[in-house]
């Protein structure tokens, strides 16, 4: 059984150890998932602490049809929602990575400086064309390639349905490709920074 399925059933029977252990295990997850969109460092954590007092408090109604983190990482985008709704400021909803200084690309010890420079340089460009998608093709990318969920999953936590994000993802793709060529950029970069050039 899923460990996390677990602390889900004993959070559900009102266990504080299983909750804290939940939360330990989720905090650092979700506090990334929203600092990643939010520019308020203080209403990201308030956020995190609002998704895990739902956890804590519908625990009961998890029934095991997806994974925990699915079922977790929904209530979170939920509770981002409805802070975004909240606060009326959709261009601050979603951030680039390059705002995150404590961001570092991982290092590669045997490349040389100029091949890391030209690497920084062009996951930069990528960030920035991140920034011409809408939010909802900018999320299905986040959620698939940052936090590495599969497309049934992403459909739970959108409320939607799988086909629908492979469409946005698609389309998603088609934009990016587009802002990085108006850039000069080709696509060809862009394979050698998936498999880690």
């Amino acid at each position: 059984m899923d460990p996390d399925v677990r602390l889900l059933e004993g959070v559900a029977r009102g266990s504080e150890a299983d909750f804290e252990e939940l939360y330990r295990r989720y905090q650092p997850r979700l506090d990334s998932f929203f600092r990643q969109r939010i520019r308020d460092a203080q209403a990201a954590q308030e956020l995190v602490q609002e998704t895990m007092l739902i956890v804590w408090n519908r625990a009961t109604t998890f029934n095991g049809s997806s994974r925990a983190s699915t079922w977790i990482l929904g209530i979170g985008y939920r509770k981002l929602l409805e802070w975004s709704r909240k606060e009326r400021k959709a261009k601050d909803l979603f951030l680039t990575e390059a705002d995150h200084e404590s961001e570092q690309l991982p290092g590669d010890p045997q490349a040389d400086a100029s091949r890391k420079v030209g690497r920084e340089d062009l996951m930069n460009e990528v960030r920035q064309a991140l920034q011409g998608l809408t939010a909802e093709h900018r999320t299905v990318i986040e959620l698939t390639f940052q936090q590495g969920l599969s497309y049934n999953e992403i459909a739970e936590i959108m409320n939607t349905n799988a086909g629908t994000v492979k469409s946005r993802m698609f389309y998603a793709k088609q934009r990016l490709k587009e802002i990085l060529a108006e850039r000069g950029m080709k696509g060809d970069e862009l394979w050698q920074i998936s498999k880690g050039a």
